[in-house]
């Protein structure tokens, strides 16, 4: 099978940037964060779980529809290696609880995510703009920290300015049994005011690679499903292992339970 140009193009992009980034800027945001496809999957037709497009550290073009929801929790390790714990001074961890509805036909995602032990949260929102068809991608805009309750930098925490807008869009190519999917977007802020770019692919009905960059570093990861596609329940366990930042190699470890209120259609 011959890979589309622009599956190729992705892989270039994620492969040849360049990272030197100690994720000093918009530290809050730059791991899992509730946005869609952010360590679950999301299916063309806004349904959560395994299945579908998935990254690490940015949103797909997919946003869960009505009664739709998941449940996130994550850690990674600031300084490089690996996480040893939930609540120390090298550790970033977040908890995410985000659920779906329809506007006038349109899926908008809202995600409350959790950066500390004190409970302090931002509201994290994503709107689908088009589905995928045929002949284009789907396309989705969102906002990161909707209320602009942090900072970009911990030494300025006196300056709220972490809120940050962006536009993602996603497609499938290849076949039923092995689909992969392209995502690319742009944003300010957080995305460090660069596009951004990932690549997911289905290696077994259980695993799942993918590889993106953020729009400050390359980050690479696996996950394994506990619970298959929509034909075995209502709800799916998604655990992730991930490489955040390769040039310092963080590993970032991540826990999903998504489904939906009413089950499969």
């Amino acid at each position: 099978m011959k890979l589309p140009w622009t599956a190729v193009w992705l892989v270039a992009m994620v492969s040849t940037v360049a990272v030197a980034d100690n994720f000093e800027y918009y530290s809050e945001f730059r791991y899992m964060s509730g946005l869609p496809g952010g360590g679950y999957g999301v299916s063309q037709d806004g349904r959560v779980g395994f299945d579908g497009a998935m990254q690490m550290n940015i949103p797909v073009g997919y946003t869960p529809g009505v009664r739709q929801y998941a449940l996130m929790a994550s850690t990674s390790a600031t300084s490089g290696g690996i996480p040893t714990g939930i609540n120390d001074d090298d550790a970033n961890s977040t908890l995410a609880l985000g659920f779906g509805t329809t506007i006038q036909g349109h899926a908008l995602w809202i995600a409350d995510m959790v950066v500390d032990s004190g409970w302090e949260d931002a509201i994290n929102l994503q709107f689908q703009l088009m589905p995928e068809r045929e002949n284009r991608p789907a396309i989705s805009v969102g906002i990161t920290d909707l209320t602009n309750e942090f900072y970009s930098l911990y030494s300025q925490s006196n300056i709220h300015d972490s809120r940050s807008f962006f536009v993602a869009a996603t497609r499938q190519f290849g076949d039923d049994e092995h689909p992969f999917w392209g995502t690319v977007g742009f944003g300010n802020r957080r995305f460090n005011d660069h596009p951004f770019a990932g690549l997911s692919y289905q290696a077994s009905p259980r695993v799942k690679v993918m590889a993106e960059y953020d729009g400050w570093n390359v980050n690479a990861g696996a996950a394994y499903g506990i619970n298959g596609g929509w034909d075995e329940g209502k709800w799916h366990s998604v655990f992730l292992v991930g490489l955040t930042d390769l040039d310092q190699v963080t590993l970032s470890l991540g826990l999903t339970y998504s489904g939906s209120l009413v089950g499969r259609e």
